[in-house]
């Protein structure tokens, strides 16, 4: 993604003098997006029909940006009101920190599908994404990025018809909670600490290493780590800590996962973040982690385990995953412009 073309990123993208808003023909009141809106941007979020753990995630830099960072040359928000002042939909663009990539997220309410929303939102971002782009130096690949469940027809439609790409797949897996879990124990010297017991930042870093060879826009910035720690459940969730180096070994970090209204509430959990880090790997860390969260899991009243595992990415720990008794249950879908 970063070799040189020797043609400037500025020059290259082709960036628009202006950039309309959507057409007021949609019957809603455009506007850049301010921190008192987070409540809206959540309520349109959770409408999202057949949006998986992993869609949902992808959205929260921006409902961080949304808080720390100013309208600009990083980030651009807008969302679309009606008359009663309801958020309709919403359009992001986050150029994610140190990095050429711009990760593109629209939302539109299901109850205002079909009305031309999502092609007029796509537009605003493809023009003033190039915008973003054009401010960055050098001359490397810059890229657009857009996350989308395989469910999502129209959203994959109108990236398709703008010129993205399908670039990689990753994959949301399950487990039934009712059937045996393995279990083994952990490698001497090593020991459990609970979230309650550990520097977060002590885990973020760690994660930033675990994951240095993995596919991903950029490290986790900590205002986003800090974001999701406090929606990890310490319950479900659990670090491997090395007392001799007095440092993170391997992690899984838990959330409840969210459903819809035709599913028990809360009968599953998501393994969200779960690495073990180079010196400890295939030494047996991850499979003692996997084994003892999954019980957690089943201890604490969940049904069913949700994981995601990109299968192009090296330590995915897919095969483990399998092993584990996990099957494939959909898929997102990353799409990309390279400009």
């Amino acid at each position: 993604m970063h070799h040189s073309s020797g043609i400037r990123i500025a020059e290259r993208v082709r960036a628009p003098i202006d950039v309309s808003t959507p057409s007021p023909r949609h019957q809603l009141l455009w506007r850049p997006l301010r921190p008192t809106d987070e409540a809206q941007v959540v309520a349109l979020l959770n409408s999202q029909e057949n949006a998986s753990e992993l869609a949902v995630d992808q959205q929260i830099p921006t409902l961080v940006a949304l808080k720390y960072i100013p309208p600009g040359p990083e980030f651009a928000a807008l969302g679309g009101f009606d008359r009663a002042g309801v958020m309709r939909a919403a359009g992001f663009l986050l150029l994610w920190p140190g990095t050429t990539a711009l990760v593109a997220h629209g939302l539109v309410d299901p109850a205002w599908s079909g009305r031309g929303i999502g092609g007029s939102l796509m537009a605003w971002q493809e023009g003033r994404g190039r915008q973003i782009l054009a401010s960055l130096p050098g001359d490397g690949t810059a890229r657009m990025l857009a996350y989308v469940t395989e469910s999502a027809a129209n959203r994959r439609r109108l990236l398709m018809a703008a010129g993205f790409s399908p670039l990689r797949s990753i994959y949301r897996m399950r487990r039934d909670l009712e059937a045996p879990i393995p279990r083994s124990d952990l490698p001497a010297g090593l020991r459990w600490r609970s979230l309650e017991g550990i520097d977060p930042e002590a885990v973020r870093q760690a994660h930033n290493v675990a994951t240095a060879d993995a596919w991903s826009p950029g490290e986790v910035f900590p205002e986003l780590w800090q974001r999701r720690w406090e929606e990890y459940r310490p319950e479900l969730s659990c670090v491997v800590w090395d007392e001799a180096a007095g440092r993170v070994a391997g992690y899984a970090l838990a959330l409840i996962e969210r459903t819809s209204s035709k599913m028990a509430p809360r009968s599953q959990a998501s393994v969200h973040r779960f690495a073990v880090t180079p010196d400890y790997r295939h030494s047996g860390v991850g499979r003692a982690l996997l084994g003892r969260t999954l019980a957690q899991f089943a201890e604490h009243g969940r049904r069913f385990a949700i994981a995601t595992v990109d299968p192009a990415i090296p330590h995915s720990g897919l095969a483990m995953f399998a092993d584990f008794g996990f099957t494939p249950a959909g898929r997102t879908i990353v799409y990309a412009l390279d400009l």
